[in-house]
């Protein structure tokens, strides 16, 4: 039976971890203008399930973080990873529901430890690894994005301010149409030519549509912003995924096992819940806080993306939705525009109960597991 439910779980927990991440690499692009809210989340989906792909080779040391590294001994029963994911889920699908902004990392932690206790009491716990590897890194980060985002800001905007006079556009050139004789005798109109293809590069002039030209406009900063979006959502690929699989690794039965399919699993899970389930908190985060424009929010996502990469590389399992939660707030501090803070105080209670009660979920679920004959 568990050998069921543990992998439906962590698809499950993926699947909710989709929806409640995805805004976080693509929010930007949607406050900023560049894309429109359906088109960045096929955009931030795509680079998110690559980087999940690829969590493995990278991630490597946050597998071992989440699957054994917090724990004073390995994982010998499968109730506490099946609690300590059913908690997660619960807890994202809420704060999804309402369109809250909150941390799988946070409610994994909070799992992993009530799980942990209810299984063989707080000793299970390396509470020195968990404030050095967890603790610590989740705490920092909102500071450290908020902060480099302000800096970055205006170095953002001397570079760019003079290219958003500039564009590259692909245009659709319509030849019209021409008289074309028929054997009956009537002239039928007919197409001269086939539309031609014309890419302009230029003064953004040159990139108005005109009446028989269909153009795309991509400015230099909003080209620049898509692409540090890609990198954010690829790295919070990667810095996720690894934590997801790990329920399945840590467990007995598939010890020793490749990583490879766990990460397919928490992958697929990922992608369908973005899709399905995105817009909600992409709402959030791209409307109800402050506004931008595109080289501010390009200014938050390159912050994002460079924070959320670094950690990944040296197995810290930062929060993505910390990081680029607390740029975006930056971004209204550092141009002295309003700021909702109402919408950030609920924001911030959601990341403060968030632990505690994953925490509280996992030790109930773990003794109403125990009391189930699987």
């Amino acid at each position: 039976m568990t050998e069921l439910l543990i992998p439906i779980f962590v698809f499950i927990l993926a699947a909710a971890n989709g929806a409640n991440d995805i805004s976080k690499g693509v929010a930007t692009l949607v406050g900023g203008r560049a894309l429109r809210p359906q088109t960045a989340i096929l955009w931030g989906t795509f680079l998110t399930g690559a980087g999940a792909l690829v969590g493995g080779v990278v991630g490597a040391s946050l597998l071992r973080t989440f699957s054994s590294a917090l724990l004073s001994q390995p994982i010998s029963s499968p109730l506490l990873p099946l609690a300590m994911a059913l908690s997660a889920i619960v807890w994202l699908f809420i704060a999804t529901r309402l369109g809250m902004p909150i941390s799988t990392t946070h409610a994994l932690v909070g799992g992993l430890i009530g799980a942990a206790w209810a299984q063989t009491g707080s000793s299970a716990i390396v509470w020195e690894a968990l404030l050095q590897k967890a603790a610590l890194p989740l705490a920092l980060s909102p500071v450290m994005a908020a902060a480099l985002t302000r800096l970055s800001m205006p170095i953002f905007r001397r570079m760019l301010s003079r290219t958003q006079a500039y564009c590259l556009c692909l245009e659709v050139q319509h030849n019209g149409l021409a008289p074309a004789p028929t054997a009956a005798g009537p002239t039928l109109l007919a197409a001269a030519d086939a539309p031609k293809l014309h890419l302009i590069a230029g003064q953004a002039e040159a990139c108005e549509p005109k009446n028989t030209v269909v153009g795309v406009k991509v400015q230099a900063a909003d080209a620049l912003h898509i692409f540090t979006s890609g990198l954010t959502s690829f790295a919070r690929g990667m810095n996720d995924a690894p934590k997801i699989a790990a329920l399945l690794l840590s467990v007995a039965w598939v010890d020793g096992a490749s990583a490879a399919p766990a990460l397919g699993l928490a992958a697929l899970g990922m992608c369908l819940g973005s899709l399905l389930w995105g817009r909600r908190v992409l709402h959030t985060l791209s409307e109800k806080i402050t506004a931008m424009d595109s080289i501010e929010a390009l200014s938050a996502n390159a912050c994002s993306s460079i924070l959320v990469s670094t950690a990944t590389f040296f197995g810290m399992p930062l929060s993505t939705t910390h990081v680029t939660t607390s740029a975006i707030v930056g971004i209204g501090l550092e141009a002295r525009r309003g700021i909702d803070w109402r919408v950030v105080r609920e924001i911030i209670l959601a990341w403060a109960v968030t632990l505690p009660t994953a925490g509280v979920l996992a030790y109930y679920f773990n003794l109403m597991f125990q009391q189930i004959a699987f």
